[in-house]
This record gives structure tokens, C-alpha cells and sequence, in this order.
């Protein structure tokens, strides 16, 4: 059973509820002064060159977590404004875009203007730590989460987050409630790290599975020989290796002008690289659709179910299958199979080339591969009922392989959940730790 404080009394905020008797409730704008991130011109090459302050953007905090020294970018002293760095020792949080995520900034620096910058007042240095403060941010995390309105570009309400309240303890206090926390985060975040490995683990071994059969085929005792390409290694002796052209018909996407409003909102299901990850098998939607004038006004072209549809750029190699005829942008190439050819098959076989279709990329504004490229690509080609044999081996084993990542992922959220709710409880109050 969860121990609770003597006596309880209003905070005065709904969302914080009853805090205890001895600790003082705040506003936001009490507590902290508040400045935007900016994003340096970049079109001045003297602010970006040779930079040596960190200007942090959201891949930050995935990168390096939430005591932020590193940064990826980084920018001069010419590109800092008259109001100066974000100091060390404050917070940033993002309120735009993705919102709802926090980190303490180690040294002096900036972010970009998805990101306010929280600074404890002077006044309060010695009222409000920094470590009790870094965890009462999980709370205001998720405040900003549940109020933000989904919309286009989603953004916090900056006076109803000035406005938030803060629940203030003692200060050793604080100081006892932050170690604590330090402690029981610290033994979850390695839960979390350890069923992190163990979900890296499930994708290389499905992979790995998948790189085994696509070359090596189901009989573990055929002959084998050498395929002549290094990513492929040896290939049944029976099998072939042919450019993608041998097995397909290719047909290349386009975009309907924007401007044109007859030409959209149509019943064409119209598909682009961002309308599908990695792990998407079928794909039967996009964001968009077209008209019939829309489809007749370019050069794309609607190809049937069980199509193989390739991301040519941003990124390289992505494929899924169509589950329903569609048509697509400049960004894909839709294979349509030929007789000899099960795309479900070709589909696991580009899976594990990924990084061969990478390296053909070109371009100066972003990498891609051009059609020719991926015409005369070569890959494994077994005869049509090992293809389909395959595949159907690869669907069963990649469900099960998925099951057990599905169950991780649950277990991994649970984890959150936990180390979020325990955080939540103890700096508002509600779980008395000391």
C-alpha cells in the first residue's frame, strides 16, 4: 500500500488536485522565466561554419536523453541574439510540433523554436532545485500533451502553461524526493534498456531470417554456388540471378498539379514515399487521392493488387505491397509482376537490400535511385513455386517473430508507464517516498 501524508490541502489546480498541507503550490510564471528557441539563418553559411555552441532540435533528445550536452548541430557566436544562451542548468520543452518532451541543458546553448527554455528564477535558487524541478517536468509534459488540440501543426497554449501549477516541498524535501526518484527511475530505465536489446535482437533475428531464405532458399542441403554478387553470396545451383526488369513491369509515379482542385480529393488511391514505413507489408491508402482528371492530367498510372511499390528516395528501398490498385508520385516505381514472379517474394528479397539500393543513390538535394538503376538491379530468382513457397514460410515466420516484438513493446510501454505514474505521484504529492 502506497504511503500518504498526514494532511492534505486545494492547490487551486484542477489538474494537480489536493497537495500536501506542508508544500506551497506556484504558477508556472512564478517559478520560471520563459524564452523562445530560434533557428539561425541558414542562409548566412558564417552562423552554421566552424560552429562550437549546441543548438539543440528534437533528435537530440533521442539521441543523447535528457542532460543534453552534445548536439549534432552547432552554431557560432555571430548567430546568437542580444538576449543571450539558454543557460546551463535550465530546461528545455517542447512546445510545438512534438510535444510534451523535456531535457536539462548541461552547458550554455541553444535550441530551435520548437523548443521555450525554462529558467528556475533567481529568487526561487534556493526555493526549487533543479533535480526536483528536472522530474516535475514529467508532470508538465504530460499536462502539455493531453491539452494540446491535434491540428496541422500542433502547439501548447502558452498561457494555459504559464499558468500551470507546481507543487513545492520543503527543500530537503526536494532534494530527498529527487534522489529517490534517481534511484527507482534508474532500476526501470534498465528494465527498459534490457527489453530495448532484446527488441534489437528480435529485428536482427528476423532479418537474419529473412537473408537466409531469400538466398539460400528452404533445402538446407541443396547445392550451392556462387552467385557473383557479394551481398547475395552463394545461391542454389538451380536458382538464377536476373535484373528486376526480368521479373516486373515498371512503371513510374507522378504528381497532378496543386493547384488544380479538380484534380484531388478524388476515389484514386494515390501513394507517396511518406505514406509507408519499413515494417509496412501492405499498403492499401495513402494521404491523399486523386480525381480521374487528376490521373488523366500526368503520367501516373494505376496498377493492380499485389503490386510491388519501391520508395526511390527520402528513403532509398522502402517497399510495400499494393492491397487494393493504386497509382503513386515520382517518389516510387510500382512493379507490376510478371507471370514468372511472386512479388510477395521479391518484397522479402528487397527487404535485405536495402543498403545496396542506398548506395546507387545520387543526387544533391537528396539521395535517390534512379529508375534504370533499379530496373537492372539483379536478385535471386528461384522458380515460381519456390517463390511462393518462401513466401508463405516468411509471412509465418516473420508473424511469429512479430508476436514476440508485439509482446516486448507492450512490456516496454508498461515500463513507461510506470516510471511516468510513479514520477507523477510523488512529485504532486499523492506518494509520500521519505
Amino acid at each position: 500500500m502506497k504511503q500518504q501524508y498526514d494532511s492534505y490541502k486545494p492547490s487551486g489546480i484542477d489538474w494537480i488536485g489536493d497537495i500536501p498541507s506542508h508544500w506551497v503550490s506556484k504558477r508556472l510564471r512564478y517559478v520560471c522565466e520563459f524564452r523562445n528557441g530560434y533557428t539561425p539563418s541558414k542562409a548566412n553559411g558564417e552562423y552554421w561554419a566552424d560552429g562550437t555552441i549546441p543548438w539543440y532540435r528534437m533528435e537530440d533528445i533521442r539521441e543523447f536523453g535528457r542532460f543534453l550536452k552534445e548536439s549534432k548541430q552547432s552554431i557560432s557566436k555571430d548567430a546568437v541574439k542580444g538576449c543571450g544562451l539558454f543557460e546551463a542548468g535550465s530546461f528545455i520543452l517542447a512546445t510545438t510540433a512534438t510535444i510534451g518532451e523535456h531535457a536539462m541543458l548541461i552547458v550554455d546553448s541553444l535550441a530551435n523554436q520548437q523548443f521555450t527554455n525554462l529558467k528556475i528564477r533567481k529568487s526561487l535558487n534556493h526555493t526549487v532545485t533543479k533535480e526536483f524541478f528536472f522530474y516535475y517536468l514529467f508532470v508538465i509534459d504530460e499536462f502539455c500533451k493531453s491539452t494540446t488540440k491535434t491540428t496541422t501543426f500542433p502547439a501548447m497554449d502558452m498561457t494555459d502553461l504559464r499558468n500551470f501549477g507546481v507543487s513545492i516541498p520543503p527543500l530537503a524535501e526536494q532534494e530527498a524526493i529527487a534522489a529517490w526518484l534517481d534511484e527507482k527511475c534508474g532500476e526501470i530505465d534498465a528494465a527498459i534498456a534490457k527489453v530495448d536489446r532484446e527488441i534489437e535482437l528480435i529485428d536482427e533475428l528476423k532479418q537474419s531470417e529473412i537473408s537466409r531464405v531469400v538466398t539460400r532458399g528452404l533445402n538446407p542441403n541443396a547445392s550451392l554456388r556462387p552467385s557473383g554478387i557479394d551481398w547475395i553470396g552463394n545461391i542454389p545451383s538451380h536458382w538464377e540471378i536476373a535484373p528486376v526488369k526480368y521479373s516486373f513491369n515498371l512503371f513510374a509515379g507522378a504528381t497532378p498539379k496543386t493547384e488544380k482542385a479538380i484534380y484531388w480529393d478524388g476515389e484514386i488511391i494515390w501513394i507517396t514515399p511518406a505514406d509507408y514505413k519499413t515494417d509496412d507489408h501492405y499498403i492499401s491508402k495513402g494521404r491523399k487521392n486523386i480525381t480521374k482528371e487528376g490521373l488523366a492530367s500526368c503520367a501516373t498510372e494505376i496498377v493492380p493488387i499485389n503490386s510491388l511499390i519501391f520508395s526511390k528516395r527520402a528513403p532509398i528501398g522502402t517497399v510495400s505491397l499494393a492491397k487494393t490498385p493504386l497509382c503513386t508520385n515520382q517518389g516510387c516505381i510500382s512493379c507490376v509482376p510478371k507471370s514468372a514472379t511472386n512479388s510477395n517474394f521479391f518484397y522479402y528479397s528487397c527487404r535485405i537490400a536495402t543498403k545496396e539500393f542506398e548506395m546507387l543513390g545520387s543526387g544533391a538535394t537528396f539521395l535517390e535511385i534512379s529508375s534504370s538503376n533499379f530496373a537492372n538491379f539483379k536478385m535471386p530468382l528461384p522458380p515460381l513455386t519456390e517463390q511462393q513457397a518462401i513466401a508463405d514460410y516468411l509471412d509465418k515466420k516473420c508473424a511469429e517473430i512479430d508476436g514476440l516484438k508485439a509482446k516486448l513493446s507492450k512490456k516496454r510501454e508498461t515500463l513507461k508507464e510506470l516510471r511516468q505514474s510513479i514520477i507523477s505521484e510523488v512529485v504532486t504529492g499523492k506518494r509520500k517516498v521519505i
